[in-house]
């Protein structure tokens, strides 16, 4: 066969069912026959996006198949570094497919080339150039087996001529060349994370992206119950743990949920189930710096590297989250944990902070307070939606809001926290799952970027994806720092005279909703859930209304050496 008919052979052998990108003559010939293998294909308005929705699509099937995506050589690939890079620090698994120049012009500065294996280097956990051309199936099945198993991008590069002439080549079936199971972690390692709890006085449960990945929650919530132990969500992943569940206490991190990080900072030891315990997601809030540095920590995590990288813990165990928290469940003591009245204080806890979220979010002002936008969204949104968020100030006050049963239905931005993430990680996501309802949350900055020309890609595929735009006319997270360190001192962060985003949508064919009522926000949010169509709801929100500086940890009040710099309420003015 030829090496377009062989990638494609390959790809329909693993059940795949659509690619991401923008067309390109770098891999039109794969691209002709694409419609014959029975692989969808989806045009996108920006390279950036391809890469969103393909990580995406793989969160919403939680991890157990790659998002695909493929751009032309040179401008094209290049454009997608920052969605791969996104996708490798939600550990999504994604492959792309990165053509580059004809094999007799690289390294000639021809039209198009750019040398992306060194560009994508340190975004990818697997990348391979194919030399040989009777190879490429076997670069596919390299690409699966390294994105499914680091849980993150692979990348195949090959020069655009590759893809002609014919090979001889096999074609194989997933079980024939990658393992689909991971065995728990170490019994004896186990044994001891036990008799580590078993004398806990009062234990504390994490519960990570690798509760989803390893469909872990039943045996979590059996441990937890055992222990009567509060589970906090890990920083962004809102859906890890069942927000019904009565030992549920919501989301660790910024802008989270308080009864959270209160439960957590009275433990005297942490489990960590699937979580990386992001640094950044431990940072103190609301005037609490919570985590218990006197507590012992159990981490367990499938991957090897990641245990203590971040965080000082007293015992790694390395294995299949559900696997090893059933192991360690049959481990324990009957009488291990924290007494029954601990179960009901943590309810209570919980019950007092969803009371205080609720009175301050209760504001009737116009502009919207965002407080209000998001309790309103939450409170229309259906049990099943797929909600992906993106940066900034209004992004991130969600964290508190957002609160899910279901595992995979939350995409957040992740922490390489760039803009304009959630209404293409969304698309993708029900591109995955269609018959789920899913909804972005994004603020008109991010919104601005990239994420708008999408809607005409909704529109033109049919994916009836909802984009909620918090409209404040500015970058409200960078505002903030000028409010808290520079005196007010606006520079760049004011976006005045935004258009009507909702009349936009419906210039571009969709449904477009403008709220400036908060009591308007909430049959706003489900007419255009309902409208089965892609929809845009513009709501005008008050500026004014910001969390604390989201990077304190890493700003200080400026002080001025050259006088001509020095400005009022500088500490050295």
């Amino acid at each position: 066969m030829t090496p377009s008919e062989a990638i494609l052979e390959q790809f329909v052998a693993e059940d795949a069912e659509v690619m991401f990108g923008i067309v390109g003559s770098a891999f039109m010939d794969f691209l002709d026959i694409m419609p014959q293998a029975g692989i969808r294909y989806i045009p996108v308005r920006h390279e950036q996006n391809a890469a969103h929705m393909a990580d995406g699509y793989a969160e919403a099937l939680r991890g157990q198949e790659p998002g695909l995506c493929v751009a032309q050589n040179g401008p094209g690939v290049t454009n997608m570094v920052t969605g791969i890079k996104a996708a490798e620090l939600n550990h999504s698994p994604v492959i792309m497919l990165s053509p580059t120049a004809t094999t007799g012009s690289i390294g000639t500065d021809g039209f198009q080339e750019a040398d992306t294996m060194s560009i994508f280097e340190d975004t990818v956990e697997w990348q391979g150039r194919l030399e040989d051309k009777s190879r490429i199936a076997e670069y596919v099945r390299t690409a699966y087996r390294e994105s499914l198993t680091n849980k993150g991008p692979a990348q195949i590069d090959f020069p655009r001529d590759n893809l002609y002439g014919e090979i001889e080549v096999d074609v194989l079936d997933p079980s024939q060349y990658r393992q689909t199971e991971i065995g728990g972690a170490a019994d004896s390692a186990v044994s001891d994370a036990a008799e580590l709890l078993d004398e806990a006085d009062n234990p504390a449960i994490i519960a990570g992206l690798g509760t989803i990945y390893s469909e872990a929650v039943d045996e979590v919530a059996e441990l937890a119950e055992m222990l009567n132990a509060p589970v906090a969500n890990s920083y962004l992943h809102n859906d890890s743990f069942p927000i019904s569940h009565p030992l549920a206490v919501g989301a660790l991190g910024y802008g989270g949920s308080k009864a959270a990080m209160e439960q957590l900072s009275e433990a005297d030891v942490i489990l960590a189930v699937g979580s990386r315990l992001s640094g950044f997601g431990l940072l103190p809030q609301y005037g609490m710096d919570w985590f218990p540095e006197d507590a012992d920590v159990i981490q367990i995590d499938v991957d090897a590297s990641q245990i203590g990288r971040t965080t000082r813990v007293e015992l790694g165990l390395v294995g299949d989250a559900a696997e090893t928290v059933r192991n360690l469940t049959s481990k324990l003591d009957e009488s291990a944990g924290a007494s029954d009245a601990r179960a009901e204080e943590i309810q209570q806890a919980y019950a007092d902070w969803r009371e205080e979220l609720e009175e301050m979010s209760q504001q009737d002002q116009t502009p919207v307070h965002p407080r209000r936008g998001l309790w309103e969204v939450a409170e229309a949104l259906p049990d099943n939606a797929m909600v992906a968020t993106d940066i900034g100030n209004t992004c991130s006050m969600a964290n508190a809001y957002l609160e899910f049963d279901n595992p995979g239905n939350f995409l957040a931005a992740g922490t390489y926290g760039n803009c304009g993430f959630a209404y293409p990680a969304v698309m993708g996501a029900k591109v995955a799952r269609p018959d789920d309802p899913a909804i972005a949350i994004t603020g008109d900055g991010a919104w601005g970027m990239q994420q708008m020309n999408e809607v005409l890609t909704a529109v033109r595929q049919d994916i009836p994806a909802v984009a909620i735009v918090f409209n404040n006319m500015e970058w409200g997270a960078e505002k903030q720092n000028q409010y808290w360190f520079y005196n007010e001192r606006f520079v760049g962060t004011d976006l005045p005279e935004n258009p009507d985003f909702a009349q936009i949508a419906r210039d571009m064919g969709a449904k477009g909703i403008h709220v400036e009522d908060p009591d308007e926000i909430g049959s706003a949010v489900e007419e255009a859930i309902e409208s089965d169509r892609p929809a845009v709801v513009d709501i005008r929100t008050d500026g004014t209304e910001l969390l604390e500086p989201f990077r304190r940890d890493a700003l200080d009040d400026p002080e001025r050496i050259l006088e001509k710099y020095r400005q009022p309420g500088d500490p050295n003015y």
